[in-house]
C-alpha cells in the first residue's frame, strides 16, 4: 500500500511541477539551443525538468516522514547518511544548474561530482565489503575510494545516456523500480519507499519528456538523479553491514556502464581527449541506424530491464550466476548483432594485439625497434559512407615523403552523419623531446567537422618556423580534396591553417610533390 501511495503522490506532484519548471526555465534562459552539430533538435527546449523531479521526490519523502511512523523511524536511524545525501544532491543540482545556464569545464564538473561522492561516502554510506559468489572481499582503507569510484561511474553513466528524448528518464524508472523491489526483498523498507517515490517522480516527468520532448532533465537533473540511484544501489543491495552483492548491483547498470566504457575506449583509441563530446553513444548509434525515438528507447530499455530481471533473480534465488549470465548474454547480443560496441571492441583487440607483438619484438643494438615498413596505420569508420580512405591515403603519402612522425585525422560531424578516425605512425623514429606537434581544426560552413593532428621532428641547424611554414603551405590543396569528399563545392570545408608562403604542394595519390 505504501508503494502505491508513494507512486501516485509523486506522479501527481511531478506532473504538476514540471510545467512550472519549464516556464521558469524559459523565463531565465535555461534552455538547450540546437547547434546543428551535436544538438540536432529543431527548437530550444527548457532544461529545468530534473529540478522538478528532485523537488517532487523531496516533497513526497517529507510527507512520508510526517504521516508514516515506520518511514520516520527509518530516516531517524540513518539520519546522517540521508542528510549528507541531500547535501550532495543539492551540490550537484547547483553545479548542474550553472553548467546548463552558462557552461563549465568537464574537469570542474568531475571535481564537483567527486566532492559530492566524498560527502556521501564519509557520512557512512560506503562499500566496506563486496560479496561475489559467496566470497567476501574486505575493502579496508579502500572503502571510501571504491565508493567514490562507484558513485562517479553511476553519475556519469546517467549523464551520458541523457541524449535522446525520454531515454534517460525511462532507464532511470526501470532502475528505480528494480531497486525498490530489491530493497524490499532484502529488508530495507526506507530505501524501497525512496526508490518508489523516485520512480513515480520520473514517470510524471516522462509525460513531458517523451518524444518529442517538451523539456529536458539537464545536467542538474541527470547528475543528481545519478547520485541518488548510485546511493540506492548501495543501500538497496546491502546483504549485511556495509556489504553489497557485487554481481546483482553491477548487473543493473551493465548497459549504461558498457556505454561509458565504449565512450572511453572510442576516445582514447582514436587519440582524442576523455572530455571530447561526440554522438557515438548507444542511442546515437541506434538513431543513425534508422531506429526511431520509441524504438531506441525500447531497445535500450529492454536491455536494461533484462539485466535488472537477472539481478532480481539472483537475489531471490541467492545465486549471483543469474546476474552474470544475463548480463553477459545481453552485452554479447548487443556487440554480436553490431548494434553497438563492435568498432570499439575491434579497436581494443587490435591495440591489444599490437601491444602483445611489441612484447616479443626484437630490439636492435642501437635500442630502436627495427622498422617493418615506412609506417603503420589504423583506420576506423564509425558511420557514414564518404571516401575518407582516399583522402587518408594522400595524407599518409605526404607524411612518408616528409618524414613526419605521426599524422591523425579525426572526423566527427553529426550534421553530415560522418565519423571517421585514422592514425599513421612512422616506425623509423620514436616521438621524443625534439618533436613538435600541431592540431588543425577543420570547418565546413563555420561548423567544425574534425581536426588533423601532426607530429614531426625538429630540423636541427635549420629554421623550424620556415620548415613549418612550408609544411602547412603544402596542405592548401587538402582543402580542395576535403571539399570533394564532402561532395558539395558550395560547402567547401576549410582548414584553419595559416596561409604562409612555401614551395610544397600537397598532391593526391598519383600526383607529385614539388619542392
Amino acid at each position: 500500500m505504501a508503494w502505491l501511495l508513494a507512486t501516485v503522490i509523486s506522479l501527481a506532484v511531478s506532473i504538476g511541477l514540471t510545467p512550472v519548471a519549464a516556464a521558469w526555465a524559459r523565463r531565465i534562459g535555461l534552455v538547450d539551443q540546437p547547434d546543428g552539430h551535436r544538438k540536432l533538435h529543431a527548437r530550444a527546449i527548457p532544461l529545468g525538468g530534473g529540478l522538478a523531479v528532485i523537488a517532487s521526490l523531496m516533497i513526497v519523502c517529507g510527507l512520508a516522514f510526517v504521516v508514516s511512523p515506520a518511514f520516520r523511524d527509518g530516516v531517524t536511524e540513518h539520519l546522517l547518511p540521508l542528510l549528507s545525501l541531500v547535501l550532495a544532491t543539492c551540490l550537484l543540482c547547483a553545479i548542474g544548474f550553472i553548467d546548463d545556464l552558462q557552461g563549465i569545464r568537464g574537469r570542474q564538473k568531475l571535481l564537483a561530482q567527486l566532492v559530492a561522492a566524498l560527502i556521501v561516502a564519509a557520512s557512512g554510506t560506503s562499500i566496506e565489503r563486496l560479496v561475489l559468489f559467496d566470497h567476501v572481499f574486505e575493502m579496508g582503507i579502500f572503502a571510501i575510494p571504491v565508493t567514490c569510484l562507484w558513485l562517479l561511474a553511476v553519475v556519469n553513466a546517467v549523464n551520458l545516456i541523457d541524449g535522446a528524448d525520454g531515454l534517460a528518464t525511462t532507464v532511470c524508472i526501470i532502475i528505480s523500480v528494480t531497486f525498490a523491489v530489491m530493497a524490499e526483498m532484502l529488508g530495507h523498507p526506507t530505501e524501497s519507499l525512496i526508490a518508489t517515490a523516485l520512480a513515480g517522480s520520473l514517470l510524471g516527468f516522462l509525460f513531458y519528456n517523451r518524444p518529442p520532448a517538451k523539456i529536458f532533465l539537464g545536467d542538474a537533473g541527470s547528475m543528481a538523479i545519478g547520485l541518488l540511484l548510485g546511493v540506492l544501489a548501495i543501500r538497496s543491495s546491502l546483504k549485511g553491514p556495509a556489504t553489497i552483492t557485487l554481481a546483482s548491483a553491477t548487473a543493473i547498470w551493465a548497459v549504461l556502464f558498457f556505454d561509458v566504457a565504449m565512450a572511453i575506449a572510442r576516445r582514447k583509441l582514436t587519440g582524442r581527449s576523455f572530455y571530447t563530446v561526440d554522438r557515438g553513444h548507444i542511442h546515437h548509434v541506434l538513431q543513425h541506424r534508422g531506429f526511431g525515438p520509441v524504438a531506441t528507447i525500447a531497445i535500450i530499455g529492454g536491455a536494461c530491464a533484462a539485466c535488472a530481471i537477472g539481478a532480481l533473480f539472483s537475489v531471490a534465488w541467492k545465486s549471483e550466476l543469474w546476474a552474470v549470465l544475463t548480463t553477459a548474454a545481453v552485452l554479447c547480443l548487443i556487440v554480436g548483432s553490431r548494434l553497438f560496441g563492435h568498432h570499439e571492441c575491434s579497436l581494443f583487440c587490435e591495440r591489444l594485439k599490437g601491444f602483445a607483438v611489441s612484447l616479443v619484438t626484437a630490439v636492435s643494438p642501437s635500442g630502436k625497434t627495427p622498422p617493418k615498413s615506412n609506417g603503420s596505420q589504423r583506420c576506423t569508420r564509425f558511420r557514414g559512407n564518404r571516401e575518407w580512405d582516399v583522402l587518408w591515403q594522400s595524407l599518409t603519402e605526404y607524411a612518408e615523403r616528409f618524414n613526419l612522425c605521426r599524422v591523425q585525422l579525426n572526423v566527427c560531424s553529426p550534421a553530415i552523419s560522418e565519423e571517421y578516425h585514422a592514425v599513421w605512425s612512422s616506425h623509423q623514429e620514436g616521438i621524443d623531446f625534439d618533436c613538435w606537434s600541431i592540431e588543425v581544426p577543420l570547418f565546413c560552413d563555420h561548423l567544425r567537422i574534425g581536426s588533423i593532428a601532426i607530429v614531426g621532428r625538429s630540423a636541427r641547424g635549420e629554421s623550424n618556423f620556415t620548415w613549418l611554414s612550408d609544411l602547412m603551405d603544402g596542405f592548401e590543396s587538402f582543402e580542395i580534396q576535403l571539399a570533394e569528399v564532402i561532395g558539395d563545392e558550395k560547402r567547401a570545408p576549410v582548414a584553419t591553417s595559416p596561409r604562409l608562403p612555401g614551395s610544397v604542394a600537397f598532391a593526391a595519390p598519383g600526383g607529385r610533390l614539388d619542392g
